[in-house]
């Protein structure tokens, strides 16, 4: 296997046209929209599925059952995620990043907005829960591709100085539609009694997302395909069987992927996720003040993201996530002596923004253009799509599952152990991106890792 990047990977193509400030621009606005409406329909339907699902959706179950059915569905575009990611990922190394990012867009938002649209189990019985399966899981594929390809067109309309900057805008996106998809079934929840909420005016934020998809569309379908596609094209052609040859070919690089995602996604999960079930069991917080720990968390995360990005251009991508992996494995030991010393609501944000903002915060900022970094450009959507996606499902369904047990331990020593254990495993991951033979296989390393031999 070669260990080198071959000229028909990243060489330089005459034919391949110039990048622009002004077009690297408009692929980062076009990243930044695509995972802003990612994750303001995954937040939403989240919040959507405590609050609204189990009553409008699953009204012939008893309460218990039917929350329990309503938050499965949630779970189930988890499960299909890493599918998704292979087959999305496979045709956009084959057929181009443009076309499969327009198709990602289409899928989120036509799916979230047919979700405003269903009619409720009492008006067609068993079939409203079954078509709410059914765009969950077409949610759940959209969503597969969309990070991945999202910061593959930032990272590759960049300039290589701005790769770290401009590779962390959808992360940045991320974050910001969290925020917005609890905000937005909150202020309706705030704003309408309760009969009218509960009726239809929980909808009103599903059908909203029809504005980012009109925004986010005009803009990818306006992007040519990047230059480095162009480049594969005109030196070789795109590779044939790219799933397979990312799993012969980089299987080392697969792995680090996979597990630094568990660690970023296990570590937010627990912030966002488990905490929340914390605060209010534990700590004895309302639901408006665990809601603004949440929010403010995620605000903290978006802010900090691209700052640790654009860093990354200066000082090296690795020991920015090694440094954020560390910071979370410390952070986890004061941070339950101070919510058990200081059990305050300010207290509870303070730690929320500390935990997700800075930590999380941290890894995210430059792993996008990370992670692009580490893979052959011919096969790096697939090398995301099956990587990313599976850490992320594992993070995401782990971590809380283990987290809630262990929160009705007479002491809090144990989360403080699950929390560390999870940042030294993508600490670990991190480490091992440069050792042995595939170090060096991918992408263009930024200037401030090559001058260290790091990535």
């Amino acid at each position: 296997m070669s260990q080198t990047t071959s000229s028909t990977d990243r060489g330089g193509s005459p034919t391949a046209p110039p990048t622009t400030p002004e077009m690297s621009k408009k692929a980062g606005r076009a990243a930044f929209v695509g995972t802003l409406l990612e994750y303001y329909d995954f937040s939403l339907y989240a919040s959507a599925a405590s609050v609204v699902f189990a009553s409008v959706f699953f009204s012939g179950s008893s309460p218990f059952l039917g929350t329990l059915q309503a938050v499965g569905t949630f779970a189930i575009g988890f499960v299909v995620r890493p599918v998704g990611g292979v087959i999305l990922g496979s045709l956009g190394d084959r057929y181009g990043r443009k076309r499969i990012l327009v198709l990602t867009l289409v899928l989120m938002g036509a799916a979230t907005m047919l979700v405003g649209l269903l009619p409720s189990h009492g008006q067609i019985g068993w079939l409203a829960p079954l078509m709410l399966v059914m765009l969950r899981i077409v949610q759940g594929i959209g969503a597969s591709a969309e990070y991945g390809g999202a910061t593959l067109v930032a990272v590759e309309f960049a300039p290589q100085r701005k790769r770290g900057l401009l590779g962390s805008l959808p992360g940045m996106g991320a974050a910001l539609g969290g925020v917005l998809g609890t905000s937005a079934l909150l202020l309706c929840s705030t704003v309408m009694s309760e009969d009218v909420f509960m009726s239809w005016g929980w909808r009103i934020p599903f059908l909203c997302s029809g504005f980012i998809l009109a925004y986010g569309l005009w803009l990818r379908r306006s992007l040519p395909e990047t230059p480095e596609f162009h480049r594969i094209e005109d030196t070789g052609g795109p590779a044939r069987t790219p799933v397979r040859d990312v799993i012969n070919q980089q299987p080392r690089a697969l792995l680090v992927v996979m597990v630094m995602a568990i660690g970023m996604t296990g570590i937010g999960y627990f912030y966002l996720v488990f905490m929340g079930t914390f605060g209010a069991n534990q700590l004895g917080l309302g639901s408006t003040d665990i809601l603004i720990g949440l929010i403010a968390a995620q605000v903290a995360n978006a802010l900090l993201i691209p700052v640790f990005g654009g860093l990354s251009d200066r000082v090296g991508r690795r020991v920015i996530i090694m440094g954020g992996f560390v910071y979370s494995a410390v952070f986890a030991w004061p941070a339950f002596w101070l919510l058990s010393e200081y059990g305050s609501s300010a207290m509870f944000w303070l730690v929320l923004a500390l935990g997700n903002g800075l930590g999380v915060g941290m890894v995210f900022g430059p792993m996008g253009a990370y992670v692009t970094e580490l893979f052959r450009s011919r096969h790096v959507f697939s090398g995301l799509g099956l990587g990313r996606e599976a850490g992320n499902a594992l993070g995401a369904a782990i971590v809380p599952l283990v987290a809630v047990p262990l929160a009705f331990d007479d002491t809090t020593l144990w989360l403080s152990v699950l929390l560390c254990a999870i940042a030294l495993l993508g600490l670990g991951a991190a480490w091992l991106s440069r050792v042995g033979p595939e170090a060096g296989a991918g992408a263009v390393l930024s200037s401030a890792d090559r001058g260290r031999g790091t990535r």
